[in-house]
């Protein structure tokens, strides 16, 4: 057998989410499925889960495939054919046995697509949020930076994972043309973290809420918990 890992992309608009679960069409459901079709039944695992409606252009997955699989080229272009339209295979390299798909990852990027325009067409990929004043956006970005227990910045239902505290290393507010883009980056993300956070973020910019109040809420005072929609985030890239 052959460790590999795969940097994949999908449209979760068409999936409970990344995780398999019982009579539910989700990305890891979908992949095994097709994996087994080709010979390939190994358990896929996922560098993290991303939630019902959550994209992703750079997820990474592992899994052990045949030998007669050697020609990753080859495999991956008889994937992409029964993955199509929403799963695509981007890359798939071959990894040590030791690699883990998602204790190994060093930082894990993430991205929220808010839309300046409204149209049906941008819908599915972003959220539409007319930003008012993305100064203040990006001096309340700057606080998320750090290491805090997230907790209250987490859905429930916990994280599938063990504690709360996480590190930000980076988080950044960007314009491109008709868009606004939040990224941040870090060690990893507890379950809804990142559109909680956008959230509040966007309570600020409404005025109903203030940076002080970001301040208590990341030293645990649950003040404002209303996730922003899923159609707008996206993983989009895991370093190892």
């Amino acid at each position: 057998m052959i460790k590999v890992a795969m940097r994949i992309a999908y449209y979760g608009g068409e999936f409970f989410g990344f995780q398999r679960q019982k009579d539910k069409i989700t990305i890891c459901g979908v992949l095994e499925e097709v994996f087994r079709s080709v010979g390939i039944f190994d358990v896929c695992m996922g560098s993290g889960r991303t939630d019902k409606g959550v994209h992703a252009s750079a997820q990474v997955i592992s899994v052990s495939i045949p030998e007669f699989h050697r020609d990753l080229q080859r495999l991956k272009q008889l994937l992409n054919v029964k993955l199509y339209p929403w799963i695509k295979i981007k890359q798939i390299w071959q990894v040590e046995n030791e690699f883990h798909v998602r204790f190994s990852v060093k930082r894990r990027g993430y991205c929220y697509v808010l839309s300046q325009k409204y149209s049906p067409f941008l819908a599915l990929f972003s959220h539409f949020y007319p930003l008012k004043n993305p100064f203040l956006v990006q001096e309340s970005l700057d606080i998320f930076r750090g290491v805090y227990d997230f907790s209250a910045f987490m859905k429930n239902g916990g994280s599938g994972c063990e504690g709360s505290v996480r590190e930000i290393f980076h988080t950044k507010l960007l314009k491109r043309g008709e868009f606004y883009l939040i990224s941040f980056w870090g060690n990893g993300f507890l379950r809804s973290q990142i559109r909680l956070m956008v959230g509040f973020l966007l309570e600020i910019d409404r005025g109903n809420l203030g940076i002080e109040d970001l301040k208590k809420q990341l030293l645990g005072e649950k003040i404002f918990s209303i996730p922003a929609p899923p159609n707008g985030l996206f993983l989009s890239r895991v370093d190892y």
